[in-house]
């Protein structure tokens, strides 16, 4: 089933077959591995390096081990992609600030979108997430929580279904960059002013408004992301 493998960086080697398998199909959803003398000798590799591989496929979410039972073939879904691109974002501000500029070709036109479409319960939900991001950071957190909540109401309000099925889908994403923003300190409130600004010109219908704030809301928090890594790049 396997072939032996070259002793250049194994484990690596060894994920990237058994990942191009599950990709061409040849692994099944569901499918059982052999185990793990078998597929050791099989690619000619350590029990040691396979070992490892087989760690980082169940971290990045493309298989997963039963106590006893061995190891299966998962179904790659959303969460599996971003779990581990949420884990580089953490570590990396340099990914999150890129994230930020993905953010910017979308939200920027749902803010505006918004401003022209919103009903007034979607205006009073806006708001409502402004006030919970309030009461978070009042009570010691970041406002993370109504950060979400606020850009989540924003692509409803769109009345575009896309928008608001995308923000969903990589909401966790998202969310990594925000917390990477709102980490920075004084900065949970910087965001609480610019979120009442956006909400003022989307409450206004004023759809300049709306995408002028968004801009400006997001290129801040780019640019805050972009400072560390900026510094770090001058000392060197």
């Amino acid at each position: 089933m396997f072939e032996t493998l070259q002793h250049k960086r194994i484990y690596e080697e060894v994920v990237e077959m058994i990942v191009h398998r599950i990709r061409s199909g040849i692994l099944k959803v569901g499918q059982k591995l052999p185990p793990e003398r078998v597929l050791s000798e099989e690619m000619g590799v350590s029990r040691t390096s396979l070992r490892e591989a087989l760690r980082s496929l169940e971290s990045m979410g493309y298989i997963y081990s039963v106590t006893g039972g061995g190891n299966y073939v998962n179904s790659v879904s959303i969460e599996n992609v971003l779990s581990p691109l949420s884990a580089m974002m953490s570590q990396d501000n340099k990914i999150a600030a890129d994230i930020i500029d993905v953010r910017l070709h979308l939200e920027v036109h749902m803010a505006e979108l918004a401003a022209k479409n919103a009903t007034r319960q979607q205006i009073s939900q806006i708001y409502g997430a402004i006030l919970n991001m309030q009461s978070e950071v009042e009570s010691g957190g970041c406002g993370i929580k109504g950060d979400n909540q606020f850009h989540l109401e924003i692509a409803r309000a769109s009345q575009n279904k896309a928008f608001a099925i995308i923000t969903e889908l990589v909401g966790e994403l998202l969310a990594e960059s925000r917390k990477a923003t709102l980490s920075i300190p004084g900065q949970p409130a910087k965001t609480i002013e610019d979120h009442l600004a956006i909400f003022e010109a989307i409450k206004d219908g004023d759809p300049a408004r709306a995408a002028a704030t968004m801009t400006s809301h997001l290129s801040k928090a780019q640019k805050n992301l972009e400072a560390p890594a900026e510094a770090v790049r001058k000392k060197q």
